[in-house]
């Protein structure tokens, strides 16, 4: 079965004289656009200048990109929400399949089983390898359980911290930030009719929290900052939380009771799948994640990222890595942890005043473009892979 796997994974070949190779080993690379890993390895692909990028696909999956080559390997009917099994055995057919690629960047959260396979696989078929670390580890204390990859490119300094800690050398660590394409600011008009396509009123302040219900208290440490605003009428409060297990659901019932039982349910809306994260952002005038943890989650998640690029403060911790989003701008609010007070005191204070927001928000925007702009981001990954190859040859290094 494996044999046949490797055959069906094996690319066509790539033309002579092109840009060297990247294969992108990464979840499903195909809408929904939900994800911060398959997310990131879209964008990176389609900004690259002086690689050439091969990424991972359900058949019907296409980025359009002159030097982006999507492989179909996750099948017809499997797409984004193929079985973890199923797809961990069709990667590491990939992997193990030929090819010229130059080299194979990884995207995954770290653990242990992801390790163990990628071993096996580079242990069988040698390659030059890019691991970055998609979401904060659980646990640092075993590094050499969690990292695999030549070079290991991290996206906050909290985590490079932690790895430098447990005695990962810093010759194999590289800090890149995650990144985004920079979208073109919503204008008035915009605005309003995201507002109206989404029913909140054209003059409401409208909150917005991208995160999660479970792995941390943020949740409902924003739920409870609302009960204390229920003397803000025109203020309108969001939940945007994917339900991704059983515990989230239970959740959110008992956040929605919470917020029944104080009289402001009719203020706030409990998303869960979003299908258009731009359109909502739009819509909204704040962007608050108050996480006191962000495990499952990417180290600074794109959402604010968006969020910062389309004018929104952000409201989060004053803790790492989180805080590392403020630091050098005002872009929004440093918040105590787990004290919903604190949260209600902030959104109270810029709900009241327009020309506040509108300066953070246009801070926040700068702060974007200088930071986390894809194509800037792009070329420190590009220069990352031709230190790679250039050490490869100078070591006589070759790939089987």
């Amino acid at each position: 079965m494996l044999r046949d796997l490797i055959r069906a994974a094996t690319p066509a070949a790539i033309p002579a004289g092109s840009r060297p190779a990247v294969l992108m080993v990464s979840k499903p690379v195909a809408p929904p656009w939900n994800d911060s890993s398959k997310n990131l390895v879209r964008d990176l692909a389609l900004a690259g200048r002086r690689f050439s990028y091969h990424v991972l696909t359900p058949d019907a999956a296409e980025l359009a990109g002159e030097a982006v080559r999507a492989e179909p390997i996750y099948g017809r009917a499997r797409g984004a929400h193929t079985p973890p099994l199923q797809q961990n055995l069709l990667v590491l057919a990939r992997l193990l399949a030929r090819d010229r690629c130059a080299l194979t960047h990884f995207f995954f959260a770290p653990n242990p089983r992801a390790t163990v396979a990628a071993r096996l696989a580079l242990g069988l078929r040698a390659r030059r390898t890019v691991q970055t670390v998609c979401s904060i580890p659980r646990d640092f204390s075993r590094p050499e359980r969690l990292l695999f990859a030549d070079q290991v490119v991290v996206l906050s300094r909290f985590t490079l911290d932690h790895f430098l800690e447990v005695g990962v050398p810093a010759s194999r660590l590289t800090l890149i930030p995650p990144a985004i394409a920079i979208p073109d600011p919503p204008d008035a008009a915009a605005r309003l009719e995201a507002r109206r396509r989404h029913g909140f009123p054209d003059d409401a302040v409208v909150v917005l929290f991208p995160g999660d219900y479970q792995f941390s208290t943020a949740a409902d440490t924003f739920a409870r900052a609302i009960v204390a605003l229920r003397d803000l009428a025109g203020v309108r409060f969001v939940f945007a939380c994917r339900i991704k297990q059983r515990a989230s659901l239970a959740e959110e019932a008992r956040l929605r009771t919470l917020l029944h039982g104080a009289g402001v349910l009719d203020r706030v809306r409990m998303l869960r799948e979003v299908s258009e994260m731009p359109g909502l952002l739009a819509a909204s005038d704040l962007a608050v994640l108050p996480a006191d943890s962000l495990y499952a989650k990417m180290d600074l998640p794109l959402v604010l990222l968006e969020a910062m690029a389309r004018e929104l403060p952000i409201l989060v911790p004053d803790e790492p890595p989180l805080s590392e989003l403020l630091e050098g701008a005002e872009v929004g609010v440093a918040l105590r942890p787990r004290d919903p007070e604190a949260l209600a005191a902030a959104i109270r204070a810029l709900a009241g005043s327009a020309p506040r927001r509108r300066e953070l928000g246009l801070r926040a925007r700068a702060a974007a473009i200088a930071r986390y702009s894809i194509a800037e981001v792009s070329s420190r990954y590009e220069d990352l892979y031709q230190s790679l190859l250039t050490a490869r040859g100078r070591h006589g290094d070759h790939d089987g």
